[in-house]
């Protein structure tokens, strides 16, 4: 594994046995990946990470590369790469707090906010929906070094132009361990899965 890595990870786990509430957590640890993504070394490897449509997740949807699943506090660390002019659905990723790191291209982020989802409460997963309406907020321009934080059932979408898009993902649970939601904006429904297939790879 990169060394670059491995100082990241040892900084996830100091994190994890810290007081600090999950909140205070995860953006923290938003800026070790800042950190990771400013090398060199990472960048190299992630041209050879293979394409997602080469390998497709549950019923078409983006799989992710699994680097590494902690054994002690279950975070995990994932790759994707997105095509040129690749989108990807309007999602949350659940109960999951989630740092969106782009390694190398550019895409737009776009946020949303939804008509009927209960937010979240001292913990408990808000109700999940057969129906919802979902309206953007933000478009954001967004390119190498980029670091998004995406909190527990925050809904947003990825759009690639022109550029191949390279990501580092960390989550502070592997997906397939909870449930997702995508809304289908035309029609007003929301799909509930269990997130993009894992696809163990190895990050050195």
């Amino acid at each position: 594994m990169l060394k670059s890595v491995e100082n990241l990870i040892n900084q996830i786990r100091a994190l994890c046995r810290s007081p600090l509430s999950p909140d205070e957590r995860w953006r923290a640890a938003a800026g070790h990946v800042r950190t990771l993504l400013a090398d060199p070394e990472l960048s190299e490897h992630a041209k050879h990470w293979p394409i997602s449509p080469a390998i497709l997740g549950l019923q078409g949807k983006h799989a992710n590369l699994l680097f590494y699943e902690d054994p002690d506090h279950g975070f995990v660390l994932n790759g994707l790469i997105k095509r040129a002019e690749a989108r990807t659905t309007i999602h949350d990723h659940g109960r999951s707090h989630t740092i969106y790191g782009v390694v190398f291209g550019a895409e737009t982020v776009a946020r949303y906010a939804v008509s009927g989802q209960l937010p979240l409460v001292d913990g408990n997963e808000p109700e999940l929906l057969a129906r919802a309406r979902v309206a953007a907020t933000e478009r954001v321009e967004v390119g190498a070094g980029h670091v998004d934080y995406i909190a527990p059932w925050e809904v947003h979408a990825e759009f690639n132009g022109a550029d191949t898009t390279a990501a580092l993902i960390l989550r502070s649970q592997r997906s397939g361990t909870f449930v997702q939601n995508i809304f289908h904006p035309d029609a007003g429904t929301v799909e509930q899965y269990h997130g993009p297939r894992q696809i163990p790879y190895e990050l050195g």
